[in-house]
């Protein structure tokens, strides 16, 4: 398999992964769950919160498909490293990365 056409297929998978996360009704039970349980560590930890979304930044990581997108790609590039060989590893993180972030951008959720 050329190499292009497996970081094109793996910046899909990335995609679909981060929406899973961060957007989708099925599992959202699950992760809105998780990102309250760090918003009230988080409030146990300091006085006051803001008024942003999220003031934890683990429970913003998993509602920003742009910040978790990132880290997504970046455990896909270290497999795909691993497994196949990538020439430009960090190159790949990048642009992946920039990829799942425009695709999430698009999508619009």
């Amino acid at each position: 398999m050329p190499e292009w056409w497996l970081v094109a297929l793996a910046s899909l998978a990335a995609y679909r992964v981060t929406r899973l996360v961060t957007s989708d009704k099925i599992t959202e039970p699950v992760f809105e769950r998780l990102r309250w349980w760090f918003e009230r560590r988080w409030f146990r930890k300091h006085d006051s919160g803001s008024d942003t979304d999220w003031n934890s930044k683990l429970a913003y990581l998993l509602s920003c498909p742009w910040c978790l997108g990132f880290w997504v790609c970046g455990v896909f590039t270290v497999v795909l490293s691993l497994a196949y060989g990538l020439d430009y590893p960090i190159l790949t993180w990048l642009a992946m990365s920039t990829v799942v972030g425009f695709l999430g951008r698009i999508d619009g959720d």
